[in-house]
């Protein structure tokens, strides 16, 4: 599904989609000598982003990031009148860009208790700032009705009787759409309205004594004034056909949002929801990965289609971790795919849940292509993911190289996991000629074998059954390594380093002076076999964190044992000439059991002390 260009995108709206303005104007006050910031600002010291009140950006800016490729900004103080201080701030000069965000935390359709900027106001303001001449090619968005809610069900004292409540409500849809019918007489042609959330969800009524009471009331308000907004602008549309509104109900985009809650979460983290920090990140806003996915619904909405919401893979054959630091960067992995195969990879960020400790340092918006071994693209990817995550799958029809690109939408920046899978085909073969190209081989595939020309080491998860070099008579030194899997490695007429990593693994080093490497964690599933060690000119190496006691360099001559078990107290490394089997005692004579750790075959199996070193 193509994206739809738009020029600009303008929003409108409270707290919900607020890119800073309530805080910059908070800062202003905060510059004479009479006032503080005020308790409410969304500082960074209290977890919010940037001014947002949220842990990341909104719904409105990666929408606005979606579109042109920027989130939105602030614009207040412009063109603001203080009603309780009597402060004009008329000398801040008008706000430009295709950007402008007007919303403004605590803002009504129509003026409340709050002397903040109501939807009047905004946009009054919004026609200021492009001199009553709205660019017809823009997205605008608006958001309100949450805060009108609030007043007629306040957490403390009574809330507002149905008749009275009903009058007012009647009030604000036909202000709303005033405002909205005004912003098409000059020039505003592409409108989307997200309908009134749910308050009854909130935490906002957490822990009052009639809490029941007051959600249930809220919610039936809530769902009465977004029925008669939707009257309205029914209405609006026959008699502005010229112009095209989009109305996004909050109680469906929320619907979408916990549905794909559940597909990554047990629902004891879900609900109840007024209490979940997977929801709310404070008493009233939703979090950055909410954000993200009502961004996903919504921006749908705008295209007239899916672009897909698969669900991320639980395992995978390939999992990195990586990072877009700047506007632009582009990451590129290299991956050695077998033909006929159908892969799937999927570049998470902030809608999947992976990496969500730091939602501001988390990518929300990742997308991916993938290069075929001739250079032309055979896939790419956006949104079919979670939220705003990519997703997708392909089929090769040629073996080769093939360059996976990542990069994020727009400006935005941030961590992601890439997680690669092959679905099985039996007996597959790669040939690497980098040791930066990946592998992706899911268990159950038969006997498949990486063939390389240079040093490598397989990919954690690679189901990979033998790494070899190209050539058996290469004279070129490589380093083999294996992954936690057991594999059969296998060197070349060259000095190779072998290490099998973790599984138990056959280790080969064919002629020349190999080195045989252990690195991991001793046990009884990682027990290699060397199968043509030769004790005059090969050597096994040892890593001191995990043959703990070992000095580093040359083994000491009293550490080594030729028998079945130690007999000294300095008694370490122990080989039984008839089992032909290595064993590592971690307090020689005492009483911790030896552990077995490799079995040997070759021409010369006099193993001393000298053949072993320890770094």
């Amino acid at each position: 599904m193509g994206l739809r260009n738009f020029s600009g995108v303008y929003v409108f709206g409270d707290s919900l989609v607020d890119a800073g303005n309530a805080l910059d104007l908070a800062e202003v006050y905060d510059f004479f000598p009479f006032t503080s910031l005020p308790d409410g600002a969304p500082s960074t010291g209290r977890g919010y982003y940037k001014g947002r009140f949220t842990d990341g950006f909104t719904y409105a800016d990666l929408i606005s990031n979606k579109f042109i490729g920027v989130p939105t900004k602030p614009v207040f103080p412009f063109g603001y009148d203080d009603p309780l201080l009597g402060i004009s701030f008329g000398f801040f000069s008008d706000p430009n860009g295709n950007n402008l965000n007007f919303a403004y935390g605590g803002a009504q359709i129509r003026q409340g208790g709050e002397a903040v900027p109501d939807m009047d106001d905004q946009t009054d303001a919004f026609r200021d700032a492009v001199d009553g001449d709205a660019d017809g090619d823009a997205l605008h968005l608006f958001t309100f009705g949450a805060n009108d809610v609030h007043d007629y069900v306040p957490a403390t004292g009574p809330w507002r009787d149905l008749e009275s409540v009903r009058a007012s409500m009647e009030r604000d849809a036909a202000e709303f759409i005033e405002e909205i019918r005004q912003a098409i007489d000059i020039g505003v042609d592409h409108i989307l309205i997200t309908g009134v959330p749910d308050v009854g969800l909130q935490p906002y009524y957490n822990g009052l004594f009639d809490e029941a009471q007051r959600r249930a009331v809220a919610t039936e308000y809530a769902r009465m004034l977004d029925e008669l907004i939707r009257a309205e602008i029914e209405d609006l549309r026959t008699l502005r056909p010229e112009a095209e509104i989009i109305y996004a109900s909050f109680t469906e985009m929320g619907d979408f949002i916990f549905d794909n809650l559940e597909r990554i979460y047990p629902a004891s983290a879900i609900y109840p929801a007024n209490r979940s920090s997977l929801v709310f990140m404070d008493q009233l806003h939703p979090t950055a990965q909410l954000h993200a996915h009502a961004a996903a619904y919504l921006i749908d909405a705008v295209n007239g289609g899916s672009s897909g919401e698969a669900v991320r893979m639980a395992q995978s054959d390939v999992g990195l971790r990586g990072s877009i630091a700047a506007k632009g960067e582009v990451d590129r992995l290299t991956f050695s795919l077998a033909a006929n195969s159908t892969f799937t990879f999927e570049m998470l960020g902030l809608g999947s849940g992976k990496l969500t400790a730091n939602a501001s340092g988390t990518l929300a918006d990742p997308e991916l292509r993938i290069i075929g071994p001739d250079g032309t693209v055979v896939a790419s990817n956006d949104d079919g993911g979670l939220g705003l995550d990519a997703f997708l799958q392909f089929t090769t029809t040629v073996a080769g190289n093939y360059t996976v690109e990542l990069r994020g939408v727009g400006v935005l920046t941030g961590a992601y996991l890439l997680q690669a899978d092959n679905a099985a085909v039996q007996n597959d073969s790669y040939t690497v000629r980098s040791s930066s190209t990946l592998v992706v081989e899911g268990a159950g595939g038969g006997t498949d074998r990486v063939y390389t020309t240079v040093s490598y080491q397989l990919a954690k998860g690679s189901a990979i059954e033998v790494l070899s070099t190209t050539n058996s008579r290469g004279t070129a030194a490589l380093n083999l390594t294996g992954n936690e899997l057991a594999q059969t490695i296998i060197g070349n007429a060259a000095s190779n380093i072998i290490d099998g990593k973790g599984g138990s693994d056959s280790l080969h080093g064919k002629a020349g002076a190999d080195v045989f490497a252990f690195t991991t964690a001793l046990g009884s599933g990682n027990v290699d076999r060397i199968g043509d060690f030769s004790a005059a000119e090969e050597s096994i190496r040892l890593e001191n964190a995990v043959f703990a006691g070992l000095p580093t360099g040359a083994l000491g001559a009293g550490a080594f044992r030729t028998g079945i078990v130690a007999v000294d107290a300095d008694d370490r490394i122990i080989f039984d000439p008839v089992a032909r089997r290595l064993y590592f005692d971690p307090d020689g004579a005492g009483g911790a059991a030896q552990l077995l750790f490799a079995t040997v075959a070759g021409s010369d199996l006099n193993l001393t002390a000298a053949d072993f070193f320890v770094v």
